[in-house]
């Protein structure tokens, strides 16, 4: 009886010790830190002068690998090895943020009618279709670390289901910190780079006036 007695008191004091110790891992563990891409809202002061283009374009889906379609924030050190950052995530995964940075360039822009949703059954004028090749945190040794946003895309003219005109993208911007912050930062404003690069781009190939 005492050998049995014994026995639950170690096990009880085990089970208190194993409690503490999970207790202090988890508060000592930083809080989740989200970041998130800012698409750039409503006309500007020349788009609300300038007259609307009388085509409609629609708006694919971004596709991307699967690591775009998560939510980690994903940076290349100087090995070329690709991780993420463990205490901070994107609000949304980058294939679905840079759909919104896009149409809201494009919509913008007042190069188009309208720009139509993926998911719109109207008949348009063009199809936008894009790939996310490349959306991180670039360190490199000896030189600053760059956010870097890649993109290929393809206009496609609905009438006659050729491809118009074909574009790659690619900005780097220099982060201000080598951390998940000055990378995230660094990658909002290559993302509003390459979506108004693709805005004269736009305008360039389908003749209608870039803002």
């Amino acid at each position: 009886m005492r050998g049995n007695s014994c026995g639950k008191v170690l096990v009880f004091a085990g089970l208190v010790v194993l409690t503490l110790i999970v207790g202090c891992t988890f508060q000592s563990l930083p809080p989740m830190e989200i970041y998130t891409l800012e698409p750039v809202w409503g006309q500007s002061d020349l788009a609300q002068t300038e007259k609307k283009g009388s085509a409609l374009i629609q708006i694919a889906l971004v596709r991307g690998s699967a690591a775009f379609t998560t939510t980690e924030i994903l940076y290349t050190d100087t090995k070329n090895t690709q991780h993420s950052y463990v205490y901070s995530c994107w609000r949304d995964a980058p294939v679905r943020a840079m759909q919104t940075v896009l149409e809201a360039a494009v919509e913008n822009s007042v190069l188009f009618r309208a720009v139509l949703p993926s998911t719109s059954v109207s008949g348009a004028d063009f199809l936008l279709e894009s790939t996310l090749l490349e959306f991180g945190h670039i360190l490199v040794e000896g030189s600053p670390s760059v956010g870097v946003v890649r993109m290929r895309f393809h206009l496609l003219d609905n009438k006659s289901r050729r491809v118009v005109a074909s574009k790659e993208l690619v900005a780097a911007i220099p982060a201000a910190t080598l951390d998940a912050r000055g990378g995230t930062a660094a990658i909002n404003q290559a993302a509003l780079k390459v979506a108004s690069d693709l805005v004269v781009w736009l305008g360039s190939v389908t003749k209608q006036p870039a803002s």
